[in-house]
């Protein structure tokens, strides 16, 4: 098993572009970072989306990452790869070319811009990744619009390069994605994303709150419905993607947040429901000797947990999944109009009428941006004021998120103790 957790980004630039360099039916795909400036002293993050055109799954075996540039003074922070899986690839590609400083790509893309995973990572020269043997990743291609047919595949690529000379360099990267043969993959990895703690997560203006403390709160609001476990599992609904049927065998885990994530923790629960973390874990830094199988810091740069060989997670257990969201304590408070005169705006999304406040940028009893009605809120009316506001989970940059991601695949059956998840004994296609 390795532990791989990457720096903090301290500037974007995102780029799109459309097209690669190799066509999808090839064994290789080759994604090619353009050349980034980075300044004298400093460090640029920099994305570029790219969309192959396909209709058909690229089932992924290995990976390498080529960063380009000068050897003296250029450093790799970190470089990742996401594969987008949402509905309007369309929308993704029509902004070819458009430079974007944001952190995390926040700012581009539709409103689905957050369907995204990470799948490799590395912050060396030249890095390299594989599957297990027998498994391959499948990376399936997604609608120009929603509803509509297959149209090919978005691949996000995020790097952060840090110059420490006193001029300008130039920095490139090349990402290497190589087909598995049909004839020896036994099992396809499925993705793991799982986002019901977004129902619940709301926190107040100038408060750092856990989404176990609002799932908690959401769960005493709603006492007839059925529990909202924020875990992922067999036997356990999810929201946002799929489970095991049984026993799982899991590849890699990985977290998603927005800006006002602080720290994203998992934890491994037995079968008596009590968190079973080998020791060694990761300490949570907001709650003192508390440690996690895996923790995010980061959300441009969450980390991967791999494991290697891939982790049975047996169908009894589940991987229990939380954010420590921050609303102004050590970054900025989130604004909104105001509803009710002394009442932050901003509703966590599982409660009734819930949904984030409408923005507004700069706080004030009348502000011009908080008219009494707006048809983009036809159900509300405001006071006029902009104000403090409660953070909870949306669409916009400014919203939250809390997902846990990853892949996995289903255990060899019948086999030994030991050689459950030993996919390479398996006959392709089973």
């Amino acid at each position: 098993m390795s532990r791989r957790l990457f720096p903090v980004a301290l500037l974007l630039i995102a780029v799109l572009r459309s097209g690669v360099a190799a066509a999808p039916a090839k064994q290789t795909l080759h994604l090619r970072f353009p050349k980034v400036s980075i300044p004298a002293s400093g460090s640029v993050e920099a994305c570029v989306l790219i969309r192959v055109p396909t209709t058909t799954p690229f089932d992924l075996a290995t990976w390498e990452i080529r960063n380009g540039g000068p050897k003296v003074g250029l450093g790799v922070f970190h470089f990742l790869v996401y594969v987008y899986s949402g509905e309007q690839l369309g929308e993704l590609a029509s902004e070819a070319g458009r430079v974007v400083q944001s952190r995390g790509c926040l700012d581009l893309g539709p409103p689905d811009r957050d369907h995204r995973q990470l799948f490799a990572s590395g912050a060396g020269k030249r890095v390299r990744g594989s599957l297990p043997p027998g498994v391959a990743l499948r990376l399936a291609p997604v609608p120009a619009t929603p509803g509509g047919p297959p149209d090919g595949l978005g691949i996000l690529l995020d790097g952060e390069w840090t110059n420490s000379t006193s001029r300008a360099r130039r920095a490139s990267a090349v990402v290497l994605l190589r087909r598995a043969h049909p004839g020896a993959v036994g099992r396809i990895a499925q993705p793991i994303f799982e986002r019901s703690a977004e129902l619940g997560l709301e926190v107040p203006p100038g408060a750092v709150r856990s989404t176990e403390d609002s799932t908690a709160a959401l769960n005493a609001a709603h006492p007839g419905s059925p529990a909202v476990r924020d875990a992922w599992g067999a036997g356990i609904t999810t929201l946002g993607g799929s489970a095991p049927t049984g026993d799982a065998c899991v590849v890699l885990l990985t977290g998603h947040m927005h800006k006002h994530g602080r720290f994203l923790g998992v934890d491994l629960l037995g079968a008596d429901g009590l968190p079973a973390n080998p020791p060694g874990g990761v300490p949570n830094p907001f709650e003192t000797g508390r440690t996690h199988l895996f923790g995010a810091f980061d959300y441009t740069d969450p980390g991967v947990l791999a494991f290697s060989p891939p982790s049975l997670l047996p169908a009894d257990h589940a991987l229990h999944y939380a954010c420590w969201d921050d609303n102004g304590v050590t970054n900025s408070v989130q604004l909104g109009c105001e509803e009710s005169a002394g009442v932050a705006p901003g509703t966590a999304l599982g409660m009734s009428g819930g949904g984030a406040a409408k923005p507004c940028t700069s706080a004030g009893p009348a502000s011009p941006e908080c008219p009494v009605a707006d048809p983009a809120y036809p159900t509300r009316t405001f006071t006029g004021a902009c104000v403090p506001a409660k953070v909870v989970a949306g669409d916009t940059p400014n919203d939250e998120v809390c997902a846990l991601a990853g892949a996995y695949y289903d255990p060899v059956p019948g086999a030994a103790p030991g050689s459950e998840c030993n996919a390479a004994t398996l006959a392709p296609g089973h």
